[in-house]
């Protein structure tokens, strides 16, 4: 495992890369954008980013840029990989899906994962997806399969989620970095916990609700399955769950969630992963720095997209204020 020096140089190049003016700086400046169109140059002008067409696409390139510019500066870039899998189990879940339906082509791949979007391309119009993470590659192979037998469009979505958190939890270890198996693992709770309220929230029977959060549940987390169990319901609802929670980052996150909206949990639970963060605010340099750069501008790119989708939402403006992550840590 590298030291903290050795992130001396890289460190150093993305504080200096983070964007015109401080962050809440950044976000006065989306919020002030009167259209779409303007907002998507706003974004393309503060994080120095070519704007493509179609001008909402600004998000994905922007994110793009700066996981290359932590490739391209950090000495290890794929202990960082834990933060990318996401967008990779995305394409890889839209190729198989395109794959089942006969569709061989797909032009709106991500192009922030650690797999190159023609990779993903090649995959598809194969139908045969090799060259993935260890996880994800074994469930793409085998979903398919269980698609074609059941046609439940469901288990790719179930079974490449759980495939993609094997794979961030394995790599997480690999590369030793605490702060990295803390996210990954607080992850993996915020996506139990908010599965067990959504099938809560369905209103279908106990046993139904049960097994469909056995299905969803993914691995990597330290909230036990059984810590999520009703017996009456199947799935218990925020303030059950609260109560069983062990003290921790993650209690302290559902805490400030009970009785709050699902688009405002969410918002909590991302608020939650960048307070982890806090502590590294001041450091100087070390991996530290790396992964609070990247989940501060995918956090800011967030709220770009929230705030894109209000010109075309019957929200208020308080509304979607309400959900815009905290980047300022």
């Amino acid at each position: 495992m590298l030291s903290d020096t050795d992130y001396l140089f890289s460190s150093s190049f993305l504080r200096a890369g983070e964007g015109l003016g401080t962050s809440a700086e950044r976000l006065t400046r989306m919020l002030e954008a009167p259209s779409p169109q303007q907002l998507y140059q706003t974004v393309a002008d503060i994080f120095q980013t070519p704007l493509p067409t179609p001008g909402e696409a600004v998000f994905d390139r922007a994110f793009h840029d700066a996981v290359e510019r932590v490739r391209t500066a950090v000495p290890d870039f794929p202990v960082f990989y834990p933060l990318l899998y996401k967008y990779d189990c995305t394409n890889i879940k839209t190729a198989v899906k395109c794959a089942a339906m006969g569709y061989r082509s797909y032009d709106r791949f991500y192009t922030c994962g650690t797999i190159p979007p023609a990779q993903i391309q090649e995959c598809l119009q194969k139908d045969v997806f090799h060259g993935l993470p260890r996880a994800m590659g074994e469930a793409a192979a085998a979903v398919r399969l269980e698609y074609a037998k059941t046609g439940e469009a469901r288990c790719i979505d179930l079974s490449l989620d759980r495939a993609c958190f094997a794979d961030m939890e394995e790599s997480a270890k690999a590369g030793g970095i605490p702060l990295m198996m803390q996210i990954v693992s607080m992850r993996a709770d915020f996506v139990n916990i908010s599965a067990c309220l959504r099938i809560r929230q369905s209103g279908m029977p106990p046993e139904a609700a049960w097994t469909l959060l056995l299905r969803a549940f993914v691995p990597g987390g330290q909230v036990d399955r059984a810590a999520l169990y009703s017996e009456e319901t199947g799935c218990k609802d925020i303030a059950q769950i609260y109560e069983s929670l062990e003290d921790g980052d993650v209690k302290k996150a559902v805490r400030r969630a009970l009785g709050k909206e699902p688009g405002r949990v969410e918002k909590i639970f991302d608020d939650a992963l960048l307070l982890a963060c806090l502590p590294y605010r001041f450091k100087a340099f070390g991996p530290e720095v790396v992964i609070r750069y990247l989940l501060i501008r995918e956090a800011e790119l967030m709220n770009g997209r929230l705030l894109a989708a209000r010109f075309a939402s019957s929200k208020d403006d308080d509304k979607i204020r309400e959900r815009l992550r905290e980047v300022h840590v």
